[in-house]
Order: structure tokens, then sequence, then C-alpha cells
């Protein structure tokens, strides 16, 4: 061929080269398409907690008296006293005993829904009685929003510390730990733990960058806040306050001056609705409806010296912490990892928050804070413990699957069955309710489809394909077999632990004697209660194949290719 039929070759190849790349679709970039799978799966674990609609409480009638009385300009609620006994009399007024926090935030969304009739369909619904669907309806702002939020925050922090595995650990927070339940009733826990994180992530984000005062005034404001709706969040604010100092590019005096003084300024801002409240209910700026329980007067408001006996229940009798989470045994491995990244300010920073509220909650009159499945003063420090799970998930992968599996297996039933037992013996329920396929009603109970099989599917449709798109946006796990046959023996050790320590070790018993120690004389009655020993022993094998399902999935996917990162990119681990 000659010189001008090759350029006229090499001319036609560069037209058909650039028409094919014109034309082509463009490739889909990975990491896009996994934060989008990711933010669904949150989304979807946020929209579950709406499809419940859980039995009403002293706790969430108090809060919803509160939020009646405010609506009507009053503080007292008298006239609704009767429907409650989270309440104090005060100079011959009843007021609500809960910080009025989450009722003030609440309050536009009620008036909302009384503009909208929404009182009438509460009456008129099937899935509860009277006034319990109004609850519901106000919880879908005051719990299961914050409960949305602390997930996706939850997500984007953790994805700061490792990313791809964020949305593993915000999913299993989600739906493994007591931060389930408490998104699916008028509670004040999750609202508060919500500020009081988003202080958190505020002081992360302005420690990774340049000095922002401004930050951290709206940390202080969050931090405010959250103590206005649920006291004790004060020790996780004085834990922050310290940690915002520990930029060491402003340890000086005007560095920690601007800086302390940023965040104080905007706590004492996030307090004026409190100290407003307390002014106008109680002529007193300070003074607390707390203070006018008879249980509070000892102590410390009910707080005396911390108790190892105490603490041995909150942990692992048989609504203890560890007991229905195990999970958050990996959160110790992978806190002591961030410290060795070089985290070490936010590492010391969440064992601190952790070592205040273990200590507070051992010491406190009523560790449990009554009905409830676990220890629900130890909720703030749930999220903080979200940060260090993404990290065990990508360096032990294995265990951290199969106790994540456990954990969303023991709270998904203790939520979807009765998650207001008041008792450790009490936990004997779930397996019952689970076996006969009684649940809580749902959405779909509302439109008459009953309490069993046929209307608990909503929730369990949504919370699943959550966890399924959780899976799918993760790099799969890289598994080896020693590995996989710690996660079984570490399976194996919980169930048989959870089924028979709780009452061998005695754990339940010094559970129940609290109880009896805070004014409840039936709490050792066994019969009473629906009780019996080893109460956790039908629940606990259902829970370790759920984990060991998940263990055998894993490993089916171990080699599996990581198609969403294609492009170069490795997915770490």
């Amino acid at each position: 061929m000659d010189e001008g039929g090759t350029q006229a070759a090499s001319a036609t190849l560069a037209r058909a080269t650039e028409e094919a790349r014109t034309t082509s679709p463009p490739r889909r970039d990975p990491l896009r398409s996994r934060k989008r799978l990711a933010l669904a799966a949150i989304l979807l674990v946020g929209l579950s907690y709406g499809t419940l609609i859980q039995s009403f409480s002293w706790n969430q009638t108090s809060h919803f008296d509160l939020i009646r009385a405010l609506d009507k300009d009053r503080t007292t609620i008298d006239a609704y006293q009767a429907n409650t006994g989270d309440k104090v009399l005060y100079r011959g007024h009843y007021y609500s005993a809960r910080a009025p926090g989450v009722a003030l935030f609440a309050l536009p969304f009620y008036d909302t829904l009384n503009l909208l009739g929404a009182d009438s369909w509460a009456r008129s619904s099937s899935a509860q009685r009277s006034d319990d669907e109004m609850i519901y309806f106000i919880g879908l702002w005051a719990n299961v929003l914050p409960g949305l939020v602390l997930l996706l925050l939850c997500w984007r922090v953790a994805e700061r510390v490792e990313p791809g595995f964020g949305v593993a650990a915000a999913v299993t927070l989600g739906l493994g730990t007591m931060v389930l339940p408490l998104s699916t009733l008028l509670f004040s826990h999750v609202f508060a733990a919500c500020l009081g994180f988003v202080a958190f992530a505020l002081m992360l984000r302005e420690r990774d960058g340049p000095p922002r005062p401004l930050l951290l005034l709206l940390a202080g404001v969050a931090m405010g806040y959250a103590v206005a709706s649920e006291y004790p969040l004060f020790f996780a604010g004085a834990v922050l306050g310290l940690y915002l100092l520990s930029r060491r590019d402003s340890l000086n005096l005007r560095g920690v001056a601007t800086r302390a003084g940023a965040y104080i300024a905007g706590a004492l801002v996030g307090i004026v609705p409190l100290l407003l409240y307390n002014h106008y209910a109680f002529h007193s700026w300070t003074h607390l409806a707390y203070a006018d329980v008879p249980r509070q007067h000892k102590g410390f408001f009910g707080i005396e010296a911390p108790s190892l006996k105490v603490l041995g229940t909150l942990l692992f009798d048989s609504r203890g912490l560890l007991t229905l989470s195990p999970v958050l045994l990996m959160s110790a491995y992978g806190l002591a990892l961030l410290y060795r990244r070089g985290r070490r300010a936010e590492a010391l920073s969440i064992a601190a928050i952790c070592a205040c509220y273990l200590g507070y909650n051992s010491g406190y009159y009523l560790p449990f804070g009554g009905g409830f499945m676990g220890p629900r003063f130890l909720t703030t420090v749930l999220p903080f413990l979200s940060l260090p799970l993404a990290l065990a998930f990508k360096r032990l992968p294995a265990p951290t699957v199969a106790l994540a599996a456990v954990s969303v297996a023991t709270t998904v039933i203790a939520t979807i069955t009765h998650p207001l037992v008041g008792y450790e013996n009490e936990t004997v329920i779930w397996g019952r309710l689970l076996r006969h396929g009684s649940f809580q009603p749902t959405i779909a109970s509302a439109f008459g489809l009953g309490r069993g099989w046929g209307a608990i599917w909503p929730f369990l449709l949504v919370a699943g394909a959550g966890a399924l798109l959780a899976w799918r946006a993760s790099p799969p796990p890289q598994l080896r077999a020693r590995a996989v046959l710690v996660a079984v023996l570490a399976v194996a050790a919980w169930a048989l632990f959870a089924a028979l320590a709780p009452t061998l070790l005695g754990i339940d018993h010094r559970g129940l004697q609290s109880i009896v120690g805070a004014g409840d004389h039936t709490a050792l009655c066994l019969s009473c209660h629906s009780g019996v020993t080893y109460p956790l022993k039908a629940l606990a094998p259902i829970a370790a194949i759920a984990g060991l399902v998940a263990l055998a999935a894993a490993w089916l996917s171990r080699a599996a290719p990581d198609l969403r990162l294609r492009g170069g990119r490795l997915s770490g681990g």
C-alpha cells in the first residue's frame, strides 16, 4: 500500500475510534454506586422504624402528656396524670418527670397533626386503643426521624475512618442494638444520643481541617439541647469538651480560650429552652422536675458509688448490653485499632464516654430504668461505638459478621414481640411470642391484619431489604478458614453463655434484687412475671443459627469479584 493509502486508512481508523468512544455508554462510577446502595440501605432501616406501632408505656405517655400540656400553654399535666407513673407532685400540681427537650421539639409537629385531624385517625384505628396511635404519630417525628438521622451520621463518620465499611457499622447499630427499639418508642434516648453524636461529628470535622470556631459553637448548641432532652448527656458533653482541647495547633492561651469559649457559648444557647421551661413551670431557672422523684433524693439524683455487681448485670444478665448485642465486643477491638492508627484523641474520648456512662449507670438506684429490654441509659454510647466497629468489620470480618447477625436476631425478635419487659426472667416471653406468632402491631395491623405473621411482614421486608443492601454496598469480606473457625466458636460461646450463665452465675438474680431495692417487692417472684430460669434458652439457639447463616454467606461470597470498585481502586481488606 502506498503512502496515500496508508494515511487514508489511518484517518478512517481514527474516525471509527472516535465514533465508538463518543457513542459508547459512560462507565458507571463504582464508588458512587456503592454510596447509593449504602444510602438506600440506611433509608430502608430508618423506614422500618416507622412500620411498628408499639405498645405504650409510662415513659411514652409522660412525654405525650407534657406535649399536650404545652400545646395548651401549660406545664402541669393534672388533666392527664392518671395515665402515667412517670410524674412528680410539686406544690399541689402534677408535672411530667421527663426532660422537656423532646416535647418542645415535637410540639410543632403535634400541632400539625391536629390540623390534619390525626387524632381522629388514631382513635378509629384497629392497631391500638384510643390515643396510643397518636403517640405513634408523634414518634414519627420525635424518635423515628432522629433514629434515621443518627444512622446517616454514623455512616458518614465511620466512612471517614474506614471507607467502605461505614454502612455495615451503621446498619448493625440500627438493627442490632437498643437503637432499634428506642427508635420505635417515644423515649428521649435516641433523640438525645443523635444530638450528642452531632456534636462529636462537628468536632471531628473541625479537628481534621482548619480551626473553625463556628463548628464548635454549633456543636455546643447540639450538646446543650441534648442535655435539655436527657440530663445525663452532660457526661458526654464534658468529655467532648476535653476532646476539642486536644488539637495541638491550638494548645495556647488564645486557642484554648477561643475554642472552649465557642463550645460553652453554644451549650448555653442550647440549654436556654430548659431554663425557660424550669422558670415557667417552677419559677426557678435551675429546678428540675426529676429532683422531685422521691428515689432521686438519695445520692446525686439517685446516683451513688458505682457497683461492680450492678455493672455485671448491665452487661451480662438476660437483658444485658453484651448479652443481647455481643457485636459490641468487637467495638472494643476496633477501639484499639483506632488508637494505633493515630486517632488517639478520638479513641480516648470514646473510651471515656463509655466509662462515664457505665460508672454512673452502675451507681443508679434503678440500673435498667424500669420496663425495657436493655440498659437504656447506655444508649448514648452506642453511636460512638459504631465508629470502631467499622474497623472491626474490615480487620476481623468473620467474628464481626457472625456476632452482628446474632445481635440483629436478638434485638429484632425482642423489638417485634415485647421490648418493654421489666424483669430479667421476663425475657422468656420473646421466645414464647415468636413461637406463637404474636407480635407488636404494625401499619398493616392498622388496616385490620391483626398482630400475627400476616401483619409483621412490613417491618421484616423493609428491614431485611436494608440489611441486604448494606451487604451489597460493603466490600466482600476477606475470610480465612482459621478466622471462620474462631467465629463459629465465638457464636457457640455466646449461645451457651446467654442460655445458661445469667441463671447459673446468679447475674439475673442480682438484677432482680436491684429492682426489689428500688421498691418492687414482686421482682423475685418468677410466676408473677411469666418468668422461668434460663429465660434465653429458646432465643439463644435461634440467634446462633442466624450468626452461622451469615457466616456461611460471607464465606461463599469471599471470592466474589468486587464489580462495584472496578477501575483500578482496591476495595480494601
